[in-house]
């Protein structure tokens, strides 16, 4: 079974080990160009072993923060060579076999200096972040769904066309020796 088996070579880069107070977010919103930043940090490079068949999105995640021992806490951000990002499920789907994994705290707020309400509002953006990966785990669940929902409409469609053709043939073939005896000499 070692064929099902896709081994993904993962470039990490810990956001969260770094020295600043700085988040990922803050640095691609204020920094677009992150990769010239000096606080740039290291790339380590580990390897993942996935089964091509597992498309779940949580069994995916729980693996990649074992493989960098992280927890629910961290945001995981993964980008293709291009450094564009990429929803979790291309790991088993891409045909790439390299990707960049950003690991990065949720928040730059200190703790100790934030105030009430950026502790609401962070607990929001936390929230979020939560129902948002709910989201695209849903939504990654039905994706095997619409290719056979698709073709179950091309088939009712089909089927029905094929009643309404068949109608009309019935129809055509009724009437056609009506309308051959009207004009016997312009149709033969």
């Amino acid at each position: 079974m070692e064929f099902n088996k896709r081994i993904i070579q993962l470039r990490i880069r810990r956001y969260d080990l770094s020295g600043t107070h700085y988040s990922l977010v803050y640095i691609v919103v204020y920094f677009p160009h992150y990769s010239y930043i000096s606080d740039n940090p290291d790339i380590i490079k580990k390897t993942i072993e996935l089964n091509h068949s597992c498309t779940d999105y949580n069994i995916i995640k729980a693996e990649i923060q074992k493989l960098c021992g992280i927890n629910n806490e961290k945001v995981m951000k993964i980008r293709n060579r291009d450094g564009i990002l990429v929803p979790i499920s291309f790991l088993t789907d891409s045909n790439e076999n390299s990707f960049f994994l950003d690991i990065t705290n949720i928040s730059y707020i200190d703790k100790t200096t934030a105030s009430l309400l950026q502790d609401a509002y962070v607990d929001a953006v936390r929230q979020k972040i939560r129902t948002l990966e709910s989201r695209v785990a849903q939504s990654e669940l039905l994706m095997p769904q619409l290719e056979w929902r698709r073709q179950a409409y091309m088939e009712d469609t089909v089927n029905a066309l094929t009643n309404k053709v068949g109608f009309l043939n019935r129809r055509f073939d009724e009437l056609l020796p009506q309308f051959r005896s009207k004009f016997p000499e312009t149709i033969a």
